[in-house]
């Protein structure tokens, strides 16, 4: 028997999968140990597709860096602190704001804010951003989409983010510009939500961004700082080299943790390693998540578009009524899932909640294998996926399928 430990919460959950059963553990690479003083020292006296970044905030302007909240693994204080060190001789502490770019999910909570912040929180001015409060239009998209921003970000003379770059199951990826606008393997070129978050940056006039990319071990392996998308697009490339993982074939059951806190803060953070589970699982196959979800589902209109819903398909009809809604997409990406495979939830939640969201409450992976070897027999496949959020499995084509293309 496989015993594996699974990030979960704050905390690890055991997995116990049979030896015969046992495919392949899908996830990251690990890259060589970097210091992030080390790293980031060597990205500021390199940026990408800008000048010097200490030049280009000049004293007396008012600065705001935009920051990502409690969901996100950014080692904010310590970025902030290091760029700190080399504006502060020629800027004033009272002339920045750190706003921190919740997007439509909760404020921070102070323990929380403690915690990515600690002193921090006593030296500079700190703003929390309320997406239906105190917003400038800063202009219209190509398409028409009208682009509100925060006052505070409107107002600045210079714009900095700093944020951490990973796979995004809707945006692309995250970072850079999606500090400004929050929003399929990572789809970027050719992505319209991916495109209009890169206008809407623009035209919050960003002047720099300073993004980490985290390895499969959580450690940091890249910085990148400078032009908001020439900087992103060498992030993004380093990122594909870690966490893009190549299969043969597709699994009959995929185990999948979310990767723990803050990845597994609720269900609606934790559907990304459900959303990257869905690309190793076969039709008609089963998905384990462990996503422990302490703060429930965590996001009004996703909730709002399930309950209204009998049936997963059912979505599909509030989609049409509502129209297009953030928030609501997960609901129907979660139909999508729903439709191609059955899907167990490890979590604290209520079983009757599970349930209601059209997913099978379980208490451990036993009864999913028991459910497995009943519908596929004893010789079923499993992927388990330590770090779902941050794994893209790329399905390979089998040789003769290769070999018949070209025929």
């Amino acid at each position: 028997m496989a015993r594996m430990e699974l990030p979960y919460g704050k905390g690890t959950v055991l997995v116990d999968v049979p030896d015969r059963n046992l495919a392949a553990t899908l996830e990251g690479s690990s890259a060589p140990e970097v210091s992030l003083e080390e790293e980031f020292a060597r990205a500021w006296a390199h940026p990408i597709g800008t000048a010097d970044p200490a030049k280009i905030i000049r004293s007396g302007e008012k600065l705001v860096f935009v920051v990502t909240d409690h969901t996100r693994p950014t080692p904010t204080a310590k970025l902030l602190l290091l760029i700190w060190e080399r504006l502060c001789s020629h800027v004033r502490a009272e002339d920045v704001t750190v706003i921190v770019a919740t997007g439509t999910h909760r404020r921070s909570s102070e323990e929380e804010l403690d915690g990515m912040f600690g002193s921090l929180r006593r030296q500079f001015r700190f703003a929390f951003h309320d997406c239906d409060q105190d917003l400038v239009l800063a202009g219209n998209s190509r398409r028409g989409t009208p682009i509100l921003l925060d006052r505070v970000v409107a107002e600045a003379d210079r714009v900095v983010t700093i944020g951490h770059i990973g796979m995004h199951y809707y945006a692309g990826y995250s970072g850079g510009r999606k500090n400004i606008l929050p929003g399929v393997r990572c789809v970027y070129q050719g992505n319209p939500i991916s495109e209009e978050m890169v206008e809407a940056a623009r035209l919050a006039r960003v002047d720099f961004i300073v993004d980490v990319v985290l390895d499969a071990k959580g450690r940091v392996a890249k910085v990148v700082v400078g032009d908001l998308e020439e900087a992103h697009a060498a992030g993004r490339a380093f990122w594909d080299s870690l966490f893009q993982v190549k299969v043969r074939d597709k699994s009959d059951v995929v185990v999948v943790s979310a990767g723990g806190h803050p990845k597994d803060i609720d269900l609606y953070q934790a559907y990304k390693a459900l959303y990257n589970a869905g690309k190793a699982v076969r039709d008609g196959g089963i998905v384990l998540l462990a996503a422990a979800c302490p703060d429930g589902i965590g996001n009004q209109v996703f909730t709002d578009w399930v309950m209204r819903c009998r049936k997963p398909d059912d979505v599909f009809e509030v989609l049409r009524q509502e129209g297009f809604r953030l928030g609501g997409h997960k609901a129907v990406y979660l139909a999508k899932d729903l439709a191609h495979s059955d899907v167990y939830l490890l979590s604290e939640l209520d079983d009757a909640l599970v349930r209601r969201f059209f997913l099978n409450p379980a208490r451990g992976a036993e009864e999913v294998m028991a459910v497995a070897r009943e519908r596929f027999g004893d010789d079923f496949r499993v992927f388990v996926m330590p770090h779902g959020a941050d794994t893209v499995p790329v399905v390979q084509e089998r040789e003769a399928e290769r070999v018949a293309a070209r025929l």
